[in-house]
């Protein structure tokens, strides 16, 4: 008894994953990079408003 076409491409989508090219390990690295630039523009943004405002840091 031959294959149904649906139950074929459901098959064939299973077996031919693309495998990504940013492992687990750069995903990780990359989140924490961007939260430290977050971060560090923030204090920044803290430090320029209170030096606008008159008070010396530093």
């Amino acid at each position: 008894m031959s294959q149904g076409r649906r139950h074929r491409r459901k098959n064939e989508k299973i077996k031919h994953h693309p495998k990504s090219d940013i492992t687990k390990k750069d995903k990780i690295i990359g989140l924490v990079v961007v939260v430290l630039i977050f971060i560090a523009a923030a204090i920044v943004a803290v430090y320029y408003s209170l030096s606008r405002s008159g008070l010396t840091l530093f």
